[in-house]
């Protein structure tokens, strides 16, 4: 071992032994005094969170009172009057979204509710939980707190009940964006059956913690506590929760101890960091020993700055040298000199991409500009669609066209594969169907003859392409219809959603002379028919789990009271959410009409 070995390792040690120490007892000390300082934080925002659910509760109260002594204080045995007295309560209180009141003897319930929520929820939905309860309404998403008043007997002769619904999203949207869940707090509201609040009352009776502060919901001592635990996973928690008065919920809030010691973590990387100094240091005096070694590398280490500057011809003079320094300075100007090749060769594919993602963008807005963004006005029929390419461009098209005063066409296409020859055989496939679809033949003559077509146009690109293509009378109701492999389109009959009868079919563009056959169906006033690419019945999740066809009749026939557009943006909307967390697999295309 040489001396300068030996020196080096001399400094290190001299170094690193007082920081350790000295640094591992200042953490222990700060790790004592945090722990008490970290309890107190979870209970401020455990106390902030119960208070805020007491002052909305209090809120939505006082106009609740207010009646109650009004009705209790007067001769208001008009129904009309009581009504008003009801909806001048609800606008008192912005939070209170319905209200209501039971009288027992046979009195019909009176009721008033905002207009904005009629369509979507029925009183029976509002006023099913009690006092103090929190109800998820999945119709409307909405969470509703129910708060129930008793009435003075006496002012309708029989025991009666004043009932309000109150909607707590301001309060939801406060907790979300709550600063203490930006830092990495979790904050958690569950119910007295240990189902978690504002979360589509998901269950959470797996969680320790969960357990005990339901248990704690039944007791009468509800005052906030304070502990520690460990998950499933290993990980270490501090925890607080208490409970709002009068309200069956309970307030759970944790912290990964990680990030509650974080001050800890740090004072650990600065201590790193004063290591690595204190090694730096022990080094660099150890080397200061051969003023040789230094000279040569602080012209090495202003060449590289010039470098970082962007001045790539700087060189470092050798000078003759065989050792270690030379062979460095021999190895620096070498990479200088790759280093400019490889940045000219970068600069140009830069510009290559660059010139390729505008030729794209401008492939995506001719191809756009194949599919309708208008469709015809007619009293008979409702109709909407979208394309959404999984790239810049893809396989995807639909199309719906007049034949003559009562006919229309309607189709759609998926090409196998995806991107640029995806696009391509498209664009040829929709020219070369426009073209045949003119002529007054049936859809099974059409799509044998654009069979054939595309068969003769193919020169071993080995493509092909699945279609649906129908012709409507929008008179009668009258769609006669055939497929080349495509998905059968879902229809409505009878406010139900099911799929088309399979029927015999080919893809088109595989091989000549397949065979095809027509069928048809009569649509009758409310009747909706849905084309769809199997990019939306495909479509998987983080898990690699299919939408399946049975989700997308599950949410056909939710929303089958919506106009065309509104159905298919809300099943849009619904697929996205579905695959949220991955990249869109297949292009996505839908048509949907329906029958006034």
């Amino acid at each position: 071992m040489s001396l300068r070995t030996r020196l080096l390792l001399l400094f290190i040690i001299l170094a690193l032994i007082p920081l350790g120490i000295a640094g591992n007892h200042i953490i222990r000390i700060a790790q004592d005094e945090m722990k008490s300082s970290v309890n107190d934080a979870l209970i401020a925002v455990t106390r902030e969170i119960t208070r805020d659910f007491e002052n909305y509760r209090s809120i939505a109260m006082a106009p609740l009172v207010l009646i109650r002594q009004t009705l209790e204080g007067g001769e208001l045995n008009n129904p009309q009057i009581i009504q008003s007295l009801l909806t001048e309560g609800m606008k008192a209180s912005p939070g209170v979204i319905a209200l209501k009141i039971s009288v027992q003897g046979g009195y019909a319930p009176m009721i008033v509710m905002q207009d904005q929520f009629t369509r979507q929820l029925t009183p029976m939905q509002l006023f099913q939980a009690q006092s103090g309860h929190i109800t998820h309404l999945k119709t409307a998403d909405l969470w509703v707190l129910t708060i129930i008043l008793a009435l003075d007997q006496n002012v309708f002769g029989y025991p009666a009940t004043l009932t309000a619904a109150v909607n707590l999203k301001p309060l939801q949207k406060k907790i979300k964006d709550h600063i203490f869940t930006a830092k990495g707090g979790i904050i958690t509201l569950i119910d007295a059956d240990g189902r978690q609040i504002f979360k589509s009352a998901v269950s959470q009776e797996h969680n320790k913690l969960v357990l005990i502060a339901k248990k704690a919901l039944t007791q009468k001592n509800r005052g906030i506590s304070t502990g520690t635990y460990t998950r499933p996973n290993g990980e270490k928690m501090l925890d607080a929760y208490a409970f709002p008065t009068d309200m069956q919920v309970a307030v759970i809030v944790e912290q990964r101890v990680t990030d509650a010691y974080l001050v800890i973590t740090q004072m650990l990387k600065s201590l790193a960091m004063w290591i690595l100094i204190g090694l730096a240091v022990s080094a660099v005096t150890a080397v200061v020993v051969s003023i040789s070694l230094t000279r040569p590398l602080i012209n090495l280490t202003g060449a590289a700055s010039v470098i970082a500057a962007g001045d790539l011809s700087v060189q470092i003079e050798t000078r003759g040298r065989k050792d270690e320094i030379g062979q460095l300075s021999e190895a620096f100007n070498i990479m200088v000199t790759d280093l400019r090749g490889y940045i000219t060769k970068l600069t140009a594919a830069t510009k290559a991409r660059e010139r390729a993602e505008h030729e794209l963008k401008l492939a995506r807005t001719i191809q756009q500009s194949f599919l309708p963004t208008r469709f015809p006005d007619l009293k008979e029929i409702d109709t909407w669609g979208q394309c959404n390419p999984a790239r810049e461009v893809g396989g995807d098209y639909f199309d719906f066209f007049n034949i003559d005063a009562d006919q229309y066409g309607m189709v759609i296409g998926d090409v196998s594969g995806k991107g640029v020859a995806a696009a391509l055989f498209m664009a040829v496939s929709r020219s070369l169907f426009r073209i045949l679809s003119t002529a007054h033949h049936s859809p099974a003559q059409v799509l044998t003859e654009f069979n054939t077509r595309l068969v003769e146009l193919d020169q071993g690109s080995n493509m092909f392409i699945t279609m649906f293509y129908g012709v409507i009378n929008i008179k009668s109701g009258r769609l006669l219809y055939s497929t080349a492999g495509h998905n059968m389109p879902f229809i409505c009959h009878n406010s139900s959603f099911q799929v088309l009868a399979d029927m015999k079919t080919m893809v088109a563009g595989m091989m000549e002379d397949i065979e095809l056959e027509n069928a048809e169906t009569i649509l009758k006033k409310d009747d909706t028919i849905v084309l769809f690419t199997d990019g939306i019945s495909e479509a998987n999740n983080i898990k690699g789990e299919l939408y399946g066809e049975d989700r997308l009749e599950k949410i056909l026939n939710q929303y089958q009271d919506l106009s065309a557009r509104e159905m298919g943006e809300q099943v849009i909307e619904r697929v996205n959410k579905y695959q949220s967390g991955t990249p869109q697999f297949d292009d996505m295309t839908m048509f949907i009409l329906k029958f006034k």
